[in-house]
């Protein structure tokens, strides 16, 4: 009997710190485990990461459990970070439309974008909301929020995105592909199984975002 030995070494890749100080990981690591393998109180605290070329400036804001293929620099963006504060309030927002439309599934989406004091998010509904719409509502945020699902994020092209909104009946979300989106879309994968809380965590590309949500 012959017993054949094959080592298998992964591929390294190399993250450079804002210290400057650098470390070699697995290709196929994430943020969430180098913010791990610094602290946990980090890696409690970390909300989303900034990744750039090594050679690059500003970089772009990426999740934490995106996995990481090449070298790149990296930061961990905590509360304590605008550009993250400005994710927070933008998932936030987000989560606040799938506790909506699991609630009321016929509600129409307007926009939803962060602002410097906080989110809101449109809506159009053939009743006002009441206090106890607003008790209702928060209280199934809470529990969409302690599922804590991942936001697994993807590229879909505009067509689908199209296709997502007119089978949930989203008119004016259908108008806000129409005119803002360009190929690829960015979606969100909801927080919920419903059709209409997935057009809910669908979401423009960050450029345009910023502009309408």
């Amino acid at each position: 009997m012959f017993l054949l030995q094959v080592n298998i070494q992964m591929e390294q890749i190399h993250i450079t710190l804002p210290d400057g100080s650098v470390k070699e990981v697995p290709k196929g690591t994430t943020p969430a485990d180098v913010a791990r393998s610094i602290s946990p109180r980090l890696a409690d605290a970390a909300l989303v990461a900034r990744v750039a070329a090594p050679n690059d400036g500003e970089g772009e804001l990426i999740d934490l459990r995106r996995p990481l293929d090449h070298d790149v620099k990296l930061q961990i963006l905590t509360e304590r970070d605008p550009d993250a504060l400005f994710v927070f309030r933008h998932s936030a927002a987000h989560l606040l439309a799938a506790a909506v439309m699991e609630l009321y599934p016929n509600v129409k989406l307007g926009i939803g974008p962060p602002i410097d004091t906080g989110f809101f998010y449109e809506f159009l509904r053939d009743e006002p909301f009441t206090q106890e719409d607003l008790a209702k509502i928060e209280k199934k945020m809470h529990e969409l929020a302690a599922q804590d699902l991942p936001n697994e994020r993807k590229l879909i092209p505009k067509r689908e995105a199209l296709e997502l909104y007119k089978k949930s009946n989203q008119i004016f979300k259908c108008e806000l592909v129409e005119e803002k989106a360009t190929e690829p879309m960015v979606s969100s994968t909801p927080r919920g199984n419903s059709s209409t809380s997935a057009a809910a965590r669908t979401s423009l590309p960050p450029s345009a975002s910023r502009r309408s949500s």
